[in-house]
């Protein structure tokens, strides 16, 4: 995605109002059996926390006290969670292909307490289509937001449960300090590589 001038700025929100089509359903939380799924319009149902030439943000309502933060800019979108402002090694971590995040977020939890964020990364190819795109597992703790681990979704079965299990076993313990990793079969397609600036 090219510097949001105002020409980029119609773009960005054409891009939005397009992702909101296939993949947003609102921003109240969406119970499920064992999950609880936030959907976002951006210019909807966020508001814009920094706006600039290069850089867009958006603040969007999360779960107990922590807010979703969608900075995108400059080819680059990170997905940040806290309760003021967007932080942790996340805002340093990416892949080294193009790729769009869905606008969809799964929280996994430690009793009341957000934990972890899944949500489906998907990858550019050379024809500018997306791919079927990898689950990316976040960790949740105060300041400390960083990717864990990915799950390949066309290279596993069952690869949201895949996702699931390792964040519940495995977010209140993580350190990130420790680079993220693929978890079952990593993805054969090149340039699904992962990078953490620190």
């Amino acid at each position: 995605m090219p510097a949001l001038t105002a020409q980029g700025g119609v773009r960005l929100k054409r891009l939005l109002q397009g992702c909101a089509v296939w993949l947003c359903l609102g921003a109240a939380p969406v119970y499920g059996q064992d999950a609880i799924i936030s959907s976002y319009i951006p210019d909807e149902d966020c508001v814009v926390a920094t706006e600039s030439d290069a850089l867009i943000e958006f603040r969007c309502p999360g779960v107990f006290g922590v807010d979703v933060w969608f900075s995108i800019g400059d080819a680059r979108w990170t997905v940040s969670f806290h309760k003021d402002r967007p932080t942790g090694l996340v805002l340093n971590q990416g892949f080294n292909r193009a790729y769009h995040p869905d606008l969809e977020v799964e929280w996994r939890f430690d009793g009341n307490r957000p934990m972890a964020a899944l949500q489906r990364w998907r990858f550019y190819d050379e024809d500018g289509a997306l791919d079927e795109g990898a689950w990316v597992i976040t960790r949740i703790a105060g300041d400390e937001v960083c990717h864990m681990g990915f799950v390949d979704v066309v290279a596993n079965d069952e690869p949201l449960a895949l996702a699931r299990r390792f964040a519940d076993a495995n977010a209140k313990s993580y350190s990130c300090a420790d680079d993220p990793q693929w978890i079952g079969n990593p993805s054969a397609i090149p340039g699904h590589t992962h990078r953490s600036l620190r």
